[in-house]
C-alpha cells in the first residue's frame, strides 16, 4: 500500500476527508470554517497522501519568513503505527524544499506525554528547545517546542532518503513471503 501512495497539496476539495481524519485525531479539532481559512491562505501549506484517491494522512502549517511552523499531523486511526506519518511529514519536508520561499527551519509543538509523536520528530532530527506551559487548553498539558534547522543542506536531503527507504523496506512486495 506505502508503494502505492500519491503526495499533492490539499485544497478545498479535500476538507470533508481532512475533517474526518482531524476529528479522529485529535480532541479539539479544527472547525470547517478554520479548515476553509487555512486552505487558502497564501501563506499555509497543507500536503496530503492519498491511496487510491482517499485521504489518509496530512501534515500542514504556516511560513514565517525562512521557516516553517507545523500546525497539525495526523493519519487514518487505522494506518497509524504503519509509517504513513513518517512519509507525509517527509513529503511536507519535501514540498518545502520545493517552495518558492528559502525555508531551512521547521518548529513545532507537540503534547509532552505523545511519545509516538516525539519519537517520529526526533527520527528528522527535530530537537527540543522548550516548553509552552498548559499549552493544550482541553487539559492543560504542556507543549515540547521542537525545531529541526538546515532542511535545505544536501546531507539532510540524504537523511530524507534514508528514512523514506527504510519505510519502504518494511512493503511487502509481490512474491514476497513477509
Amino acid at each position: 500500500m506505502i508503494n502505492e501512495l500519491e503526495f499533492k497539496s490539499l485544497s478545498l476539495q479535500d476538507l470533508e476527508s481532512l475533517m474526518g481524519i482531524d476529528a479522529e485525531a485529535f480532541s479539539e479539532p479544527w472547525s470547517k470554517a478554520l479548515w476553509k481559512k487555512e486552505l487558502t491562505r497564501p501563506n499555509r501549506l497543507y500536503h496530503g497522501a492519498f491511496h487510491q484517491c482517499e485521504l489518509i494522512g496530512f501534515a500542514g502549517g504556516l511560513i514565517v519568513e525562512q521557516d516553517f511552523h507545523i500546525t497539525t499531523i495526523a493519519t487514518v486511526l487505522s494506518l497509524r503505527s504503519k509509517g504513513i506519518g513518517t512519509l507525509v511529514l517527509s513529503g511536507l519536508l519535501r514540498a518545502l524544499f520545493e517552495h518558492k520561499e528559502a525555508i531551512d527551519g521547521v518548529t513545532l509543538e507537540v503534547r509532552a506525554s505523545n511519545v509516538s509523536a516525539k519519537t517520529l520528530y526526533n527520527k528528522f532530527g527535530f530537537a527540543p528547545v522548550g516548553i509552552r506551559r498548559g499549552y493544550y487548553q482541553s487539559d492543560g498539558e504542556d507543549a515540547l517546542i521542537m525545531w529541526l534547522h538546515g532542511i535545505r543542506n544536501t546531507s539532510f536531503k540524504e537523511k530524507l532518503g534514508r528514512i523514506e527507504d527504510e519505510i519502504l523496506k518494511r512493503v511487502p512486495t509481490k512474491g514476497s513471503t513477509t
